[in-house]
């Protein structure tokens, strides 16, 4: 048969090829245009088309590679109805002409509907092109995937779980029809039926955290993806009926250098979204009144455009906000300013959650002091999710110096001293910015050996080839170069246990023991969170206990006035020392060890009722418990001990450990033969010795 042009615009629609019908009644047939390459329409008569000819439409010819007049091989085609019905097919739909491009919300359900009945009992095929008309509208559809239904169905049966991918189907009235809008439309699809591609999940599948730089932040990403895109991937259509809204918004706050930039920036690269916008809270401030305003305005622009043009299919906008403290301090904290903060800060709000919702948007917020930031910007609906960037953990800190060793160790430039483990544990509140600090300063250490200073510098780039950073090059670093900004680092921490713990009797053991059950109890319990410690004593007695995996910050007296000063200051001036207290204590497992020599004025200040629990640390107080301090911290010969035994057998002691270190120290410097009678003097110069006033506890 010869391929004729369609008589009629009403059949074009039809997606059916026309013929007489002295030729085919109805039915479906195989149409082969070459040796290989076959296609499989519905035939529909009309009395204009001659005998012998077939006549196709202009969408058909094109997608079979048809041209007028050319001879085609036409047969009868029979569906196998156990195999090749329907059960569900993917369309990608368009606007046929660009003149035609609305804004107008079209119900994908209500499209489906009416697609299955204009073309039930017809033949499709993969890769098919046909045209839809619907709502005054002409769409041009492409068929993306054609699943088969199974028998079952049609006979009234359960359905089996398994899926069968055909090439030719017969659409039925039971068959699903699943709209999908193509990647350049602006179709604005509403409903059930609509766009598989909204179903696809937002998160890139070939992302993870070491391609990424990210590491000792696996827990965090887990909250913000539960908290914050657990409703984006979700489909959209649950999503709808459950009336849940996404959220809109997250503060990452935390010391700097834990990862803030580092993470909000890298969510980013995560989602399949628009290209995150990074602003630093300072440059939306304008000294030009309402510019600072307008510059929040532009940052939503573009995602309000969308949500206009897109609606529902509108891309996820990201907003992020470095430093956000800057711009959205409490309104009205600063007194004599001209109001700028405070009108940011409104419009923001208004922008983010105001009368004209944008749902297309995701806000991070960064900053170092989430305690000035406006109590309006951080309830439900806003920056929601407030997500801490701590310190990170010693898993954590593996983590971070295996991905900053990460190309060194591939390049064999890792001497295999090196021992990541080691270096974890010797880092401890060592920030991710500092570990990589750390990382900076072993390579330049290690490349430092091999540049010559003479008259002028030069590398030695025979030696230079053979450039390993070694495990004494991290050591060197460690020591003398980078040092952590919070809490004690374990020089600090390791000079105030120089001499270790001296048992010189079982009190020393029991005090630990309970030391030690006071730390179980803040880890485990969820009962007391908080535990306060008074350890009391006379001067010189030793009161540190030994904490292990715990964040330790270790304030003297004259440290902690600094801090009681900052914040007296603080509360004067902004009144937000309880929010800083909230925020850095909120949700926290605290143990707080004070150590006093003067128990009786904290009674008279009625402070004793503050701490939970107190723990007495006694003196050494008799003979045999001084030996047996003298023999564990060592300097004296088994001899001068003996000497000394006998001197004090009897005698009443009164003595601190540190204080008796202290004594020792002293007598050794002098000559072999004078150091017992120096030690002695000196125990009885101190009144430690020989003395009835003390009552031996």
């Amino acid at each position: 048969m010869q391929a004729a042009r369609c008589p009629t615009d009403e059949l074009s629609l039809t997606n059916c090829v026309v013929a007489s019908e002295k030729d085919f009644k109805s039915g479906q047939l195989s149409i082969k245009t070459t040796p290989t390459q076959k296609f499989v329409f519905t035939v529909k008569t009309h009395s204009s088309v001659v005998p012998g000819t077939i006549a196709f439409s202009l969408p058909q010819r094109k997608w079979a590679g048809l041209s007028l007049n050319q001879d085609v091989e036409v047969s009868v085609y029979n569906f196998d109805p156990s195999r090749q019905y329907v059960g569900t097919m993917t369309l990608e739909i368009d606007f046929l002409q660009k003149k035609s491009v609305d804004s107008n919300p079209y119900d994908s359900d209500k499209m489906a509907i009416e697609f299955i009945q204009f073309f039930s009992a017809q033949a499709f095929s993969m890769g098919q092109q046909f045209v839809f008309s619907y709502c005054d509208k002409l769409f041009a559809l492409l068929i993306k995937d054609i699943e088969a239904m199974d028998p079952s169905i049609l006979r009234g049966e359960q359905s089996s779980s398994k899926k069968r991918k055909i090439e030719i189907g017969l659409l039925h009235g039971n068959s699903q029809v699943i709209f999908e809008k193509s990647e350049s439309s602006s179709l604005n699809l509403i409903g059930k039926a609509k766009t598989r591609g909204s179903r696809q999940s937002i998160i890139n599948p070939d992302w993870n955290f070491e391609r990424m730089g990210i590491g000792g932040l696996d827990k965090e990403f887990s909250d913000i993806f539960r908290r914050a895109f657990a409703s984006r991937v979700f489909p959209p259509d649950i999503v709808e009926q459950m009336g849940c809204k996404h959220v809109k918004g997250i503060l990452l706050f935390g010391p700097p250098g834990c990862g803030k930039t580092l993470m909000a920036r890298q969510i980013g690269k995560m989602l399949n979204a628009r290209e995150p916008k990074v602003v630093n809270g300072p440059e939306i401030l304008n000294k030009y009144v309402g510019e600072s305003e307008a510059n929040i305005r532009k940052l939503f622009a573009d995602a309000e455009e969308e949500q206009k043009r897109l609606g529902a299919n509108s891309g996820l906008h990201i907003i992020i906000f470095d430093e956000i403290d800057a711009i959205c301090k409490q309104r009205g904290s600063m007194a004599g300013s001209t109001g700028v903060h405070d009108t940011v800060v409104n419009q923001l709000l208004s922008k983010i959650d105001g009368v004209d919702q944008l749902n297309n948007i995701l806000v991070i917020g960064m900053t170092n002091r989430p305690d000035l930031i406006d109590d309006a910007l951080l309830r439900p609906g806003r920056l929601e999710v407030k997500m801490e960037i701590g310190l990170p953990d010693e898993t954590g800190r593996v983590q971070i110096l295996n991905i900053h060793t990460a190309k060194m160790s591939q390049a064999n430039m890792l001497a295999k001293d090196v021992d990541i483990k080691e270096l974890a544990v010797e880092t401890k509140n060592y920030s991710g910015a500092e570990l990589e600090g750390l990382v900076r300063a072993a390579q330049s250490t290690a490349m430092n050996c091999h540049i010559k200073a003479t008259t002028q510098v030069e590398v030695d780039t025979e030696k230079a080839q053979m450039l390993q950073v070694s495990r004494s090059d991290f050591m060197a670093s460690l020591n003398n170069d980078i040092k952590p900004a919070f809490g004690s680092n374990q020089e600090d921490y390791s000079s105030y246990i120089m001499n270790g713990i001296v048992k010189w009797s079982n009190g020393v053991s029991d005090i630990l023991g309970d030391g030690d059950l006071l730390v179980q109890q803040t880890k485990n319990s969820e009962r007391t969170p908080l535990v306060t410690v008074l350890l009391e004593g006379k001067s010189y007695t030793q009161t540190l206990l030994t904490l292990y995996n715990f964040f330790i910050a270790y304030r003297s007296p004259n440290k902690l006035l600094l801090c009681l000063l900052a914040c007296i200051t603080i509360n004067c001036k902004q009144n937000h020392f309880t929010r800083l207290l909230v925020f850095t204590l909120q949700g926290r497992k605290l143990l707080i060890l004070g150590t006093t020599s003067r128990k009786d004025v904290l009674q008279e200040m009625g402070m004793l009722d503050s701490f939970s629990t107190t723990i007495h640390i006694p003196n050494i107080s008799r003979g045999e418990h001084l030996m047996e301090a003298l023999e564990l911290l060592g300097g004296f010969q088994e001899e001068e001990r003996a000497t000394i035994a006998k001197q004090v057998k009897g005698q009443t002691v009164w003595l601190g450990i540190k204080k008796l270190q202290m004594l020792i120290e002293m007598s050794l410097q002098m000559p072999l033969e004078y150091r017992v009678n120096k030690f002695l003097a000196l125990l009885r110069e101190e009144g430690a010795l020989g003395s009835n006033k003390h009552v031996a506890i």
